[in-house]
């Protein structure tokens, strides 16, 4: 069928002018079937079977052999085409629309990637798990496709982050669940995680022995292995006192569902995930409105009813500028517009940039900043993550010290007048 149409393009023309032979009482066509379809030229109808084997077998040639066929038939053959062809720009536009949206929410290109090949092998529905950078370690990241159901377009309307208090692995070493091999082929069976998160999920699924361990292989060899906790007849019986606190502490998570690209990206929800606040400009509400606003996840308030972390927003009305307040302070890269802008852009994602701030007393420091709408304010930390007073940094901060000397100088004079006239 790959060569029945010079192009498939052709199909649904070729289709509605065999329709409309068929309405003026045609039923046999013949064509050239070593040659693919170029037009309507290149077919021609015939009313009665007879006659169209007559006009086959006239123009037979060895290297051009002519055919008969009841319209009927290549009519279906060129539907056939015409069907597989929206398949494939569907698929396409599916594609190229799940690309932008990904883009725009920034996950991680290996994810992208992996997703794309699913998606070209038409994988009804699957799920996608990766690692994000975090504060300390990583994040866990989960994107959820599924084709719809009268068509094969995808979907990406959600995505899952979540963390855990487990410290970043060594180089090269990955978290194993080993457990005996069910079917009796092996000793055991080992499965190899990335992400903490996900280890200690399945860990916990499972029914009979099974040991947690971190390791590393060489090729297909264990090199190396630490026991961080076993289980026995499906009950823990050991866990690693310095595995302890990220093993029995509750692993926070939380999903965001998008709309055609539309929401929180995934750099903004592991920022928040990490107690931060991010600005989106284009949030809506219930009655269809637009706003602008602030967020932060509400860590001491009861879940939704679908699991995830209510949110506090602090919008226009709030008072909180945040272009206002970095000008509070004396810092380089507000000096230059694309620095500037790029500043924002960080921190109304939710990050912790590094700044250079220009101290009172002249000298420049690397610092990070956060915004804290909540307060209308920034927070400033050393590299090493120490809290830094923000009093100490501020511009007029030296003008204040300054005045409170001449004032104490002022002060000081006025006792020792008044001394002398005692």
């Amino acid at each position: 069928m790959e060569k029945l149409l010079k192009n498939e393009a052709l199909a649904a023309g070729l289709a509605d002018y065999l329709d409309e032979q068929i309405r003026l009482g045609f039923s046999w066509v013949v064509y050239n079937s070593d040659r693919p379809i170029a037009g309507s030229w290149d077919v021609v109808c015939y009313k009665d079977q007879a006659t169209a084997g007559r006009d086959a077998a006239e123009n037979q040639q060895i290297f051009d052999w002519h055919i008969s066929r009841p319209i009927g038939d290549l009519r279906a053959d060129l539907k056939k085409i015409e069907y597989e062809l929206k398949k494939k720009n569907m698929n396409r536009n599916s594609l190229e629309n799940f690309l932008a949206e990904a883009k725009r929410l920034k996950v991680p290109q290996e994810m992208i990637a992996k997703a794309e090949s699913m998606m070209e092998q038409g994988v009804e529905k699957f799920e996608l798990d990766g690692q994000i950078p975090g504060d300390a370690g990583k994040l866990d990241l989960t994107i959820h496709m599924k084709k719809s159901g009268q068509s094969d377009y995808y979907y990406f309307n959600r995505f899952d982050v979540a963390q855990s208090k487990a410290k970043p692995l060594e180089k090269d070493h990955q978290y194993l669940v080993i457990s005996p091999d069910a079917t009796g082929k092996h000793d055991h069976v080992t499965r190899k995680f990335d992400s903490a998160v996900q280890a200690m999920d399945y860990f916990r699924e499972q029914k009979g022995d099974s040991e947690l361990a971190a390791g590393k292989f060489d090729g297909k060899n264990l090199q190396f292995k630490d026991t961080l906790a076993t289980m026995k007849e499906g009950k823990i019986d050991y866990v690693k006192k310095e595995f302890s606190q990220a093993f029995y502490s509750p692993v926070i998570r939380n999903s965001h569902y998008v709309d055609r690209g539309k929401g929180f990206s995934v750099e903004q929800a592991a920022n928040m995930l990490q107690g931060r606040a991010v600005f989106r400009d284009d949030m809506v509400s219930r009655a269809g409105e637009q706003y602008k606003a602030w967020s932060v996840y509400q860590f001491d308030q009861p879940k939704d009813r679908y699991g995830n972390y209510t949110m506090k927003q602090f919008g226009e009305g709030y008072g909180f500028d945040l272009k206002k307040e970095l000008a509070a302070y004396e810092i380089k890269e507000l000096a230059k517009p694309e620095q500037f802008a790029a500043l924002v852009e960080k921190l109304e994602n939710g990050n912790k940039p590094v700044v250079t701030v220009v101290l009172p007393d002249g000298s420049d420091k690397a610092l990070r900043i956060e915004a804290v709408p909540r307060y209308n304010n920034l927070n400033f930390f050393e590299i090493n993550g120490k809290p830094v007073k923000r009093e100490e940094l501020k511009k007029d901060q030296g003008l204040e010290q300054a005045e409170g000397k001449d004032k104490s100088r002022s002060k000081e004079k006025n006792k020792q007048q008044e001394n002398s006239l005692s």
